[in-house]
């Protein structure tokens, strides 16, 4: 995998904000993107000191959108296309990520065919796994 945490997240990842739920993309390989994430107080949707559900969801999305986003801007030379969820499914949650707390996740993707995405994604805290899903994404041309 290529190292990529010199590239600037402003650069691949259209959110801005307080609704970024993306800190850095950490390495890249065709089909696989690495990215990490530290949620604090100026973050939309953190419930009592953790991240929510919806927030870890968005979170799973923006890492595939990082993904996407590199692809298209450092290996495809095209400007970042708007993406839409479309699915999730076998969502597992095993534990809500704390404030402060930097997470990891690995996005793979499983399928694409022409602007429709399957991605599987894990979520880990060091070798702890918070959460797992097949995300479906499809992106505006």
């Amino acid at each position: 995998m290529t190292d990529t945490r010199h590239i600037d997240i402003d650069t691949i990842v259209l959110q801005q904000p307080p609704f970024r739920f993306v800190s850095r993309l950490d390495a890249y390989d065709t089909g696989e993107a690495v990215v990490s994430f530290t949620p604090g107080p100026g973050n939309l949707l953190m419930e009592n000191g953790c991240l929510s559900a919806a927030g870890l969801m968005e979170h799973m999305a923006q890492a595939n959108a990082a993904r996407l986003g590199y692809l298209c801007v450092y290996v495809l030379k095209v400007p970042v296309n708007i993406g839409f969820i479309g699915q999730i499914r076998d969502l597992t949650l095993h534990r809500l990520p704390r404030e402060g707390e930097t997470i990891t996740t690995r996005v793979s993707l499983r399928y694409e065919m022409f602007n429709v995405s399957l991605c599987e994604v894990e979520v880990k805290s060091g070798e702890e796994l918070l959460a797992t899903a097949t995300i479906k994404t499809a992106t505006k041309e």
